[in-house]
């Protein structure tokens, strides 16, 4: 994916010749922060997600996710692997990938706002749902611009 630029070009006797150049959008500071950005806090979620494994796992057991034990430590270690890997920006549509994975896998089980019947819970279930959705077409943004790094 590359970013097109309009330049402007002297020539010899002086005249302006328009030219085209690219520019590499993921090596601009913008694009290298951002992906640094959504990147570190993901890892930082899935840190905090191992770091209190327990709780997560009986959270997620009371909202019916399989295999709760395997499933939360393996996919915290997968959101954490896929966050690390878009802040260095190694391997990144692997990384994105499993970032997407996690958003799609997690959402709909954690964030069932249509099976909450207390209104202040539901609207929260409601934010959180469409947080990840946005998180999630973040991810898949990334994948395809990171298809070519990989």
């Amino acid at each position: 994916m590359s970013l097109r630029t309009r330049t402007t070009q002297r020539r010899d006797d002086g005249t302006a010749a328009a030219g085209e150049s690219k520019l590499d959008v993921t090596e601009t500071p913008a694009f290298r922060f951002g992906t640094a950005l959504f990147g570190g806090i993901l890892a930082f979620n899935a840190l905090e997600n191992l770091r209190n494994l327990e709780g997560r796992i009986a959270y997620a057991e009371a909202k019916g996710a399989p295999a709760p034990s395997v499933s939360v430590p393996a996919i915290s270690g997968g959101l954490l692997a896929g966050g690390i890997g878009l802040v260095l920006w190694r391997l990144p549509a692997s990384a994105a990938a499993a970032i997407a994975s996690f958003l799609i896998g997690v959402t709909p089980v954690m964030h069932d706002f249509w099976n909450v019947d207390d209104p202040e819970e539901r609207q929260n279930e409601l934010i959180h749902f469409l947080k990840n959705t946005a998180l999630l077409g973040a991810a898949l943004a990334l994948l395809k611009v990171g298809q070519r790094d990989d």
